[in-house]
């Protein structure tokens, strides 16, 4: 593996190592690990809940307020990762602190649902220290991958994470019925495991971003710059954009948060059967998502995105009507393959338009938009149904969905409709800008 002299970090004097595949999928165990974790996280800290609660909406409300912190933390440790000058690289210095850190405190869940209080404060500690290596891991899969090179790379990353999910779901959650401890336990060494390969496999100093060494280092001023511009109207089509990213993300967190309440009451499956019913859609999505990779890299990602965005309220609202589990299971399938096609190339598309200098701080604004979406989507759902009973959970989804897809195309329509030539040129902040 190739390292550049750390006093001279510039892309001039780097000897660049040859593209790799297969390095990306090593790169992709920290997606798994990330999706794993959060997963585990969504699907049975509910449940924990339940002990406490008897409101959906207030347990979705708790769920999503904790991701606050996220919000300030993400563009933040995102725009550092892009600035920072160290033996290790712009990447690795945050996750290699995180990863522990979000491994201790996932373990310690199930212990602290003992008392209201301490769940609280050891889910916020779990959620900041996910959400302060969460755009350097993003950017690490960038960093690696050139910029025709990117969407299929995203895919790889995100079928990465759907295995992720798809343990969660399937072993993980068989695991819970026998001990919480178990399953969140399990996820923590998952955690560590991953950041063992993505020290042994992360160029400290890859040649696709610029590595060059920056004179002074105000990530706080840089990252506001960032979303200050961001707002002006030059850049609408980009909010636009992001603002989709936002409203789907609304529909996904809360299906997931709200699943398996649903399952438990509507489906009378247990709390553990009800969680493993979503492999349907993390199964689906692991295998679609290497696939819509492809798909956003051949016709544009923008158009893949909308069609999966497209398909998702006919998906929601068909299952209404639907109290079969066989028939839920195959609903979850297609929405799986849904999914992909907008997620997957979502991803690529705000990495292009980070540049060479600004991904981190790119892929962090990604986060904060969808993190946003993930705050407020298990309270949205979760009081539809306590409005409208369990059933409004697919409506609102519906809904939310269909919002996104008119989002999205009018960012299409702001920005000319052929994002793909910007890719790799222009930034979501021009670099000069943010200095």
């Amino acid at each position: 593996m190739t390292r550049a002299d750390p006093q001279d970090r510039s892309t001039d004097h780097v000897a660049p190592t040859p593209f790799s595949y297969g390095r990306i999928w090593w790169l992709a165990v920290g997606f798994l690990g990330v999706q794993l974790a959060f997963a585990t996280y969504n699907a049975f800290l509910p449940l924990l809940y339940r002990g406490f609660f008897d409101s959906r909406a207030v347990i979705g409300l708790l769920m999503g307020t904790d991701n606050l912190i996220g919000i300030v933390l993400i563009p933040l440790i995102g725009a550092w990762s892009d600035r920072i000058t160290s033996p290790l690289g712009r990447r690795l210095p945050f996750i290699v602190v995180a990863v522990p850190l979000a491994a201790l405190t996932l373990a310690a869940i199930p212990f602290a649902a003992a008392l209201l209080w301490t769940l609280i404060l050891t889910e916020v500690a779990f959620t900041a220290a996910m959400h302060a290596y969460r755009a350097p891991m993003a950017a690490v899969i960038i960093d690696h991958t050139p910029p025709t090179k990117r969407s299929t790379s995203s895919g790889i990353a995100q079928l990465m994470g759907g295995i992720g999910v798809l343990v969660s779901f399937s072993a993980l959650s068989l695991l819970f019925d026998i001990d919480p401890r178990l399953t969140f336990g399990a996820a923590a060494l998952v955690l560590l495991a991953s950041l063992a390969v993505l020290w042994w496999q992360a160029e400290r100093f890859p040649v696709h971003i610029d590595n060059a060494p920056v004179a002074s280092l105000h990530p706080v001023r840089d990252a506001a710059t960032g979303i200050r511009r961001l707002l002006q109207s030059r850049h609408r089509g980009q909010l636009l954009l992001l603002s989709g990213m936002l409203v789907a993300y609304v529909g996904f967190a809360g299906l997931q948060a709200m699943f398996p309440i649903y399952g438990v009451e509507m489906l009378g499956l247990s709390g553990g059967r009800a969680a493993f019913l979503l492999t349907a859609f993390a199964g689906s999505f692991l295998v679609s998502a290497l696939v819509a990779g492809m798909i956003g890299t051949r016709i544009g990602t923008i158009p893949t995105m909308l069609l999966g965005l497209g398909a998702l309220p006919i998906i929601y609202l068909a299952a209404i009507a639907i109290d079969d589990v066989t028939a839920v299971a195959g609903v979850l399938v297609v929405a799986g393959f849904a999914w992909a096609l907008f997620s997957v190339p979502a991803v690529a598309l705000i990495g292009d338009l980070g540049g060479r200098d600004r991904v981190g701080f790119s892929l962090g604004i990604y986060y904060v938009f969808t993190m946003l979406g993930q705050m407020i989507g298990p309270f949205v759902l979760g009081a539809m149904m306590d409005l409208a009973g369990n059933r409004a959970m697919w409506a609102a989804a519906a809904v939310v969905s269909l919002a996104a897809f008119g989002l999205v195309r009018a960012g299409r329509a702001r920005l000319g409709g052929d994002l793909e030539l910007l890719a790799g040129q222009t930034h979501l902040v021009p670099a000069h800008e943010g200095r």
